[in-house]
């Protein structure tokens, strides 16, 4: 058969053995793109070059973004367990009162949902993640100095709401700078470090706990740290490039040439992988040329091909909080205490050990993405989850203080997390972020948000409703759903690892974008990136 190659040269289908004597070492390789797999064979990208240390500085200060919530579901968890924290505010660590305290969070990213594609769209990425860091700052100054309930919500609500705005643009930013070789891995990590949040968040109040349990700064200086490493994105993210795919989107191509040439050409403006992603950027731009003010939403839904994609944007945030990992975040030591340990040190010591081997997992995990695909990840992760949720149900079921179960279930607990953020973590925004079109990528982060947090809301205030009211049987809801969630995914997630982010358009346009998503070609590729051969 007759291909094309990157550049819209055809060439002819030849046998392999033949062309191996004109053109030398070919390569034979199942591919999802033939023009990406022709553009990285003729010209390699190399894992260690100045420029590519720079990209990995530059995504390191994007990902973040990620630790502001994962820093808040460990931080509240564990303070929530502080007498100091109960005494200040009248609370028990349990019930209505509690779930309204953790809500309150995700309602200020719900209310922050409006303004993400003015400030993403309009200003550009770095903006955005800025002025989102900016109030995450003063919504913890509000929270940590709180001697009254209302100025503790409020503080809350101002965190949440900086927190969505920055996370809107955060997950864009980091796809769109990723090198499309490394696509996979690079933007998979902006989530793991939802897993560093979380752990400095959990060894801070173990430290502030122990060492001054019954002083209220055993939780204000875990609420203080909240501010670091916003503080650290908002100092340096301004002096970073911005996102290309938005630079052209404005008119400013001489611009988006300049940072691809940099960061993905290793400064070679004639490189294959910048040429190839040249093309398919203007490409896509020009073929929707129209406005597209902030304000307007239609585009998310005003096509079959826009409504599949929001569709699994929906599913995402829903499954991603549904599948029982919500309960581990924000309750473990609620959960620990029901096995049977009912000491608060022991609780928070087994609290802020929980999350080094989930980003452990979760590191492991986006080294994989682009070799086994994003479809295997999410559903070997829920397989593994599924079975330690029945585990850890069966063994809190039949804890006691005193037996030897309640340690059955912390493995139960610590096992789960292994396999959520093994096969989860890193996809959680990637994929979101990766089924959205170019010029709906700020609007659908924002809405993945939204969606996200009225998870959050619905489920974090039922788990604290239901840990008081029916303890362990909660678990047996989550068996249920997970299952669901493994049906729905076999049968309608698309697979996006192996195409650059504007190949993703004909998928979703194909009659069954599932399985065309799944189509693979064995292509032949010669040292120049010369398509010789493709099997389809």
């Amino acid at each position: 058969m007759d291909t094309k190659d990157e550049y819209g040269a055809t060439h002819r289908a030849s046998n392999v053995e033949d062309d191996l004597q004109k053109h030398g070492n070919i390569v034979e390789t199942n591919v999802g793109s033939v023009a990406l797999a022709a553009a990285l064979e003729a010209q390699k990208p190399r894992l260690i070059s100045r420029s590519m240390m720079q990209l990995y500085g530059i995504m390191a200060v994007g990902y973040l973004v990620s630790t502001m919530n994962g820093f808040d579901s460990s931080l509240m968890g564990s303070i929530n367990a502080m007498k100091s924290y109960q005494n200040t505010f009248g609370l028990t660590g349990e019930g209505s009162s509690s779930g309204i305290i953790f809500i309150i969070y995700n309602l200020g990213q719900i209310a922050a949902f409006p303004f993400c594609g003015l400030l993403a769209d309009g200003y550009g990425r770095r903006v955005c993640i800025f002025v989102g860091c900016f109030l995450v700052l003063v919504g913890t100054a509000v929270q940590a100095s709180a001697h009254g309930m209302g100025q503790f919500i409020g503080g809350r609500f101002l965190l949440g709401f900086g927190a969505s705005i920055a996370s809107a643009a955060g997950p864009a930013y980091t796809v769109e700078l990723a090198h499309p070789a490394y696509r996979g891995t690079m933007a998979g990590m902006y989530n793991n470090f939802w897993w560093v949040g979380n752990i400095i968040a959990s060894w801070t109040t173990y430290g502030t706990n122990l060492h001054m349990e019954d002083s209220s700064w055993a939780w204000r200086i875990p609420t203080i740290v909240q501010c670091g490493m916003p503080g650290v994105v908002m100092c340096a993210i301004l002096f970073f490039p911005e996102s290309p795919r938005w630079l052209i989107a404005k008119d400013r191509r001489e611009e988006a040439i300049a940072v691809m040439v940099k960061y993905h050409g290793d400064g070679d403006v004639n490189a294959p992988v910048v040429q190839l992603q040249i093309h398919e950027i203007t490409e896509d731009f020009a073929a929707t040329r129209n406005d597209n003010p902030w304000w307007d939403f239609r585009e998310l839904g005003n096509t079959r091909a826009a409504r599949y994609r929001i569709g699994l944007l929906i599913c995402m945030a829903f499954f991603g909080q549904w599948s029982g990992n919500n309960v581990v975040s924000y309750f473990m030591p609620a959960m620990i205490k029901n096995a049977g340990i009912t000491d608060v040190k022991k609780q928070l010591l087994l609290n802020a050990i929980n999350p080094i081997f989930s980003l452990l997992a979760s590191i492991y995990g986006a080294t994989l993405l682009d070799s086994l695909g994003r479809r295997k990840m999410l559903l070997a992760g829920l397989v593994g989850g599924l079975f330690a949720y029945v585990l850890l149900t069966a063994f809190t079921a039949n804890a006691s203080p005193g037996n030897n179960l309640a340690y059955g279930t912390i493995v139960s607990i610590y096992l789960f997390g292994i396999c959520y953020a093994w096969g989860w973590t890193p996809l959680q925004t990637l994929y979101s972020v990766e089924v959205l079109e170019n010029r709906t990528r700020a609007k659908g982060s924002g809405l993945n948000f939204l969606f996200l947090n009225v998870a959050m809301v619905v489920n974090t205030y039922g788990i604290s409703v239901g840990m008081e009211k029916i303890g362990w049987r909660l678990y047996l809801v989550y068996i249920g759903w997970i299952c669901f969630e493994i049906v729905i995914i076999y049968f309608f997630f698309v697979e996006t690892a192996g195409k650059t982010l504007e190949e993703l358009k004909e998928i979703f346009e194909a009659p069954n974008p599932r399985k065309a998503s799944m189509k693979r070609v064995k292509v032949a590729v010669d040292e120049r990136g010369q398509v010789l051969d493709v099997d389809a």
